[in-house]
C-alpha cells in the first residue's frame, strides 16, 4: 500500500538528484576571478519599490526602534470574479540603538572575504565612507533626524617622516584634497564612532540603521597634500558633498569595482546588524600597495543619477525581513512538493558544503549567478559575511517568508505568489496547491496570512471536501492570482501618500534552473530520508490547510501519518463520522457564513 505523504525511495531520491545537479552545474561554471561589480545594475534596480516620502508618521511605540509604516494592496481576480483585494501592513525599521562595530583582525579571523584581489584592501574604506553617505540621505528625508555631526574622535595625519609599515598605523592615501574633506575623512576613519546621525526618542539616542564604529589596535593615519584648518571650524559634510568626496577618492584609485562593491556592502550593514552587531574585517595593508592608476572618467554613484533610486535602495536596507527572507530563498524551489522538499535541499547542500563551494569567489559566483536579480545583494551579504547565516537557516527552512519584498524585487519566494490554474466547469477534484491559494485569497478563516512553508502541497483534494470559499471561486470564470496593486505611506496628519507600481504581473520570475542532466557523477554521502526537512514542513502545510475545519474523511490517512499525527490533538479532528465522503457537510461552515453575511456578499 503506496504511503500517503512519504514518497517511496527512487521520488525522494530523483530530487535529490535534482539539487545536486543544479548546484553543481553552478560551481562548475564559477572560477575563482576577480568579481566584476560594475557589471551590477544597480541603477535600474526594483523599480517596484517603494521609497520613504518626507511627510512619515514614525510609529514610536517602541523605546529602542522607530518604526516606518504602510500598506499595501493585492489584487486578487479580474475577469468577472470580484474578490477583494488585500490589504497588508508592513514596519521598516528606520532606527538602531548601537552602531555596528566593526574590527580590523588577522587574515585568520576575518568574517570578509577577499573578493576583489589586492584592490581589496580598500574595501573598508569605501564602506565606512558609503555608510555615512546613507546616514546622510537618511538625516535628509526620516522626519525628526539630527543633521550629521563630527565627534571629536579623529584618525590622524601621516607624517611621512614617521611612516611605518609592520605594526604601526594604517596609511590611507587621499591625494590633494581641501580642508573640508580632510575633515570628513578624520571621521570617517576615526577610532570609535567619529561622526553622528541619530533621532532623539524618549530621552534616548537612537542611530541610523548605517551607523558604524571602528575597532581597532591600530589606528588608520590620513596621507593628503593639503593643510588642514583646526578641525572644529568645519561643518558636517552633507548628502551631496560627502559623496562627492567618495567618488573622488574612487577616481584617484581608480576603484570604479571596488566603491560599488563596497556601496553593496553597506546596504547590508542593517541586514548585518541584526544578526551580529560586529563584522571582523582583514587588516589593510595600505602602505605596501602602489596606487592604481587614476581614472581619467568621472564616476557615478553607484546607483546613477537619479536619488530617487538611491531611496529605494535605502527603503530595501531597512527592510532586513524582506532581505533575510530574499537571500535564503535562492536556496529553494518553491514548485516542488513540501514532502520531498528535504531531498531537493539536501542534494544542494551536498555540493555548497564542498570546500571548493566555500571558497568565496566561487560561492558568491554561483549565488549570483543563482539569484541574478539579487546579485547586488548578494555581493553585499558576502562582504558583510551574512552567507553562513543564511545558509543556516536556509538548510531547515528557517525563515519568514516576505511576499512585500518577493513583489518588489520580482522574485519568487513562495508557491502561493503563482496563479490559480484554470479549472473545467465540471471538475470534481482541485490541485492542493490550488486549494491553498483560494483559501489565502478569499481570506478564508484561519487563512489571512500566507504558509509559512515556501514548498507547495502535493496531491489534489475532492472539490466536495473544499471549504466553501474554495468551491465558489474554483467553478467562477475569473482568473484568481496574487498580484502587487501598489502600496500606501502611512504619513502625518492621517494622511496616506501611495506610491503605484510601474507594472504588475500574477506571475514572479523563478531562478535560475539550467542544470544538465548528463554526465554529472552523483555522490549519495548527504541522502539521509531521517534527517531532511520533508517531514516538518509537510505537517506545517497541512496545520495550514486544516486547523481551522479539520481533515475531510478522505484524508484521514494523511491525518493518521506519523509525520502529522504527533503534532495534532484530537479536537482537532474533523467532525465528520468515518466512511462519511462528503465531509464538507459537517466542517465548520457557520464562520464561512458569518463571513459572508458581514464581509464577502458582493461574491455571492
Amino acid at each position: 500500500m503506496a504511503d500517503a505523504l512519504r514518497p517511496d525511495n527512487e521520488t525522494y531520491k530523483f530530487y535529490y538528484e535534482a539539487g545536486y545537479r543544479l548546484w553543481h552545474s553552478l560551481c562548475s561554471s564559477s572560477d575563482t576571478s576577480p568579481l566584476d561589480a560594475t557589471s551590477l545594475d544597480i541603477e535600474n534596480a526594483f523599480p517596484q519599490h517603494p521609497y520613504f516620502p518626507p511627510q512619515l508618521e514614525l510609529d514610536r511605540n517602541s523605546s529602542t526602534v522607530l518604526y516606518a509604516t504602510g500598506t499595501s494592496t493585492w489584487e486578487t481576480s479580474n475577469g468577472s470574479c470580484n474578490l477583494p483585494p488585500l490589504q497588508i501592513g508592513l514596519t521598516f525599521g528606520v532606527t538602531i540603538a548601537c552602531p555596528t562595530a566593526i574590527s580590523l583582525q588577522s587574515s585568520r579571523l576575518i568574517d570578509s572575504p577577499n573578493l576583489f584581489d589586492e584592490e581589496s584592501k580598500h574595501m573598508l574604506v569605501l564602506t565606512l565612507a558609503w555608510a555615512y553617505v546613507l546616514s546622510a540621505r537618511w538625516t535628509e528625508i526620516i522626519p525628526g533626524a539630527s543633521t550629521m555631526s563630527y565627534t571629536e574622535s579623529v584618525a590622524t595625519r601621516d607624517s611621512r617622516d614617521n611612516a611605518r609599515n609592520g605594526d604601526g598605523d594604517l596609511i590611507v592615501d587621499l591625494g590633494d584634497i581641501t580642508y573640508e574633506a580632510a575633515r570628513w575623512w578624520a571621521a570617517i576613519l576615526a577610532p570609535e564612532e567619529g561622526w553622528g546621525a541619530c533621532i532623539f526618542h524618549n530621552g534616548r539616542v537612537l542611530k541610523s540603521p548605517w551607523s558604524v564604529k571602528l575597532e581597532s589596535c591600530r589606528t588608520l593615519a590620513l596621507r593628503y597634500n593639503a593643510v588642514p584648518s583646526p578641525l572644529e571650524w568645519h561643518f558636517s559634510a552633507s548628502f551631496s558633498t560627502a559623496m562627492a568626496y567618495v567618488l573622488d577618492y574612487a577616481i584617484y584609485h581608480g576603484l570604479q569595482n571596488q566603491s560599488r562593491a563596497a556601496f553593496a556592502a553597506a546596504l547590508l550593514l542593517p541586514t548585518r546588524h541584526r544578526i551580529s552587531k560586529q563584522v571582523r574585517w582583514p587588516r589593510m595593508h595600505l602602505p605596501r600597495m602602489q596606487r592604481s592608476k587614476p581614472s581619467v572618467e568621472q564616476y557615478l554613484p553607484p546607483w546613477g543619477s537619479n536619488n530617487c533610486q538611491l531611496d529605494r535602495l535605502l527603503a530595501l536596507s531597512c527592510n532586513t525581513t524582506g532581505v533575510i527572507s530574499l537571500l535564503c530563498s535562492t536556496f529553494i524551489e518553491p514548485d516542488i512538493p513540501c514532502n520531498v522538499c528535504g531531498a531537493w535541499i539536501q542534494g544542494a547542500f551536498a555540493i555548497l558544503d564542498t570546500q571548493v563551494a566555500k571558497e568565496p569567489h566561487i560561492l558568491a559566483q554561483m549565488l549570483m549567478c543563482r539569484a541574478p536579480n539579487l546579485n547586488f545583494l548578494w555581493l553585499g551579504g558576502i562582504l558583510m559575511n551574512v552567507q553562513h547565516y543564511i545558509m543556516k537557516w536556509a538548510r531547515p527552512v528557517a525563515f519568514q517568508i516576505d511576499l512585500h519584498s518577493a513583489a518588489w524585487t520580482n522574485s519568487y519566494v513562495s508557491f502561493i505568489q503563482k496563479p490559480v490554474s484554470r479549472t473545467a466547469s465540471n471538475a470534481t477534484t482541485v490541485q492542493r496547491s490550488d486549494e491553498a491559494r483560494l483559501m489565502f485569497l478569499s481570506q478564508a478563516d484561519h487563512h489571512s496570512n500566507p504558509p509559512l512553508v515556501p514548498f507547495t502541497p502535493f496531491g489534489s483534494i475532492a472539490l466536495k471536501d473544499c471549504i466553501l470559499e474554495v468551491q465558489m471561486h474554483v467553478s467562477c470564470p475569473g482568473y484568481h492570482g496574487l498580484r502587487y496593486a501598489g502600496w500606501a505611506w502611512n504619513c502625518r496628519n492621517n494622511t496616506k501618500i501611495a506610491q503605484d507600481p510601474i507594472e504588475s504581473s500574477f506571475t514572479p520570475s523563478s531562478k535560475v534552473d539550467d542544470a544538465v542532466a548528463g554526465h554529472t557523477t552523483i555522490h549519495y554521502d548527504n541522502l539521509d530520508r531521517d534527517r531532511d526537512c520533508s517531514e516538518s514542513m509537510t505537517r506545517n502545510m497541512f496545520k495550514w490547510l486544516r486547523e481551522a475545519d479539520g481533515f475531510p474523511v478522505a484524508e484521514r490517512a494523511i491525518r493518521e501519518h506519523e509525520w502529522i499525527s504527533g503534532g495534532w490533538s484530537s479536537e482537532e479532528e474533523s467532525a465528520a463520522p468515518e466512511g462519511d465522503g462528503k465531509s464538507t457537510t459537517n466542517r465548520q461552515i457557520g464562520p464561512w457564513i458569518c463571513r459572508g453575511i458581514t464581509t464577502r456578499c458582493n461574491t455571492i
